[in-house]
């Protein structure tokens, strides 16, 4: 599925020269970038038990840096790719991180020089998420990781709310929407072999739970009302993970150009 017309996408949008860089570090975006710290880390726990010894790894992505940095102290050289110039800066001056402003390809990233890549709620905002999934079969090195997570549209959640699902109906910037078959087509298809599979939640806030909840219901009153709530109680204070199965982390092996390769650590 994918959104027709793709009158937004974000990362282009950020790319352009003239694309403004600010940086609100008290916006909502940058708060559920730190609460969801734990989920990340789920999936660097699975790479580290791969990858024993680490290596270098590159994040598509990398926003403010505060995931990489925890990749990068957990022993693995990292490097990141983030399109918004003002992230890429917080990145860099923050956490002293190497984090290109770009979108893919870019021609400081060598082919062949990663042994893993991480790529978490990206992909449904790729203009051409076949040609960005080649990319980064060129970039690993045969055997190498790659880490894909977004949300999965063959969940049951998105079967009984269609079209008033959040991702949908309120994430202009979404524009490719999969499930794990569709997922998983594609990234083979680049030359990569599945190697594990997991359907995961989130962390959230509680005044982020209940705006998502009146989002469903598309009534803008609602919306407002959830919002002043969730200010004068201080609900963005309290913090739960849930999980209704509706995003989809796949681990993919880069398969070898010749002999064969035992994956460690599938199941």
């Amino acid at each position: 599925m994918y959104a027709n017309p793709q009158e937004v996408i974000d990362c282009e949008e950020y790319a352009k020269p003239e694309a403004s860089d600010d940086v609100d570090e008290n916006s909502q975006y940058f708060v559920k970038q730190l609460v969801q710290v734990p989920d990340n880390l789920r999936a660097l726990k699975v790479l580290n038990e791969w990858f024993p010894k680490r290596g270098h790894l590159l994040e598509v992505g990398s926003c403010t840096g505060i995931f990489l940095d925890q990749i990068r102290s957990s022993g693995w050289e990292t490097t990141g790719v983030e399109p918004h110039r003002g992230l890429a800066r917080q990145a860099r001056e923050k956490f002293k991180l190497n984090v290109i402003n770009s979108v893919l390809p870019h021609p400081d990233l060598v082919p062949g020089s990663y042994d893993a890549v991480i790529m978490l709620h990206v992909i449904e905002h790729m203009p051409d998420p076949s040609s960005s999934i080649r990319e980064l079969r060129r970039l690993l090195k045969p055997g190498g990781a790659l880490v894909v997570e977004t949300p999965r549209f063959d969940s049951l959640s998105f079967k009984i709310l269609q079209s008033r699902e959040r991702s949908i109906n309120n994430c202009p910037g979404h524009i490719y929407f999969f499930t794990v078959p569709t997922l998983r087509r594609l990234v083979e298809q680049a030359g990569f072999e599945l190697a594990r599979t997991e359907l995961v939640g989130r962390t959230l806030t509680l005044d982020r739970f209940l705006y998502n909840v009146a989002l469903v219901t598309q009534h803008r009153g609602t919306r407002r009302l959830v919002g002043n709530l969730s200010q004068r109680l201080g609900l963005g204070r309290i913090r739960f993970h849930v999980n209704f199965h509706d995003m989809q982390r796949l681990y993919f092996r880069a398969s070898p150009r010749s002999g064969g390769l035992a994956v460690e650590g599938a199941r």
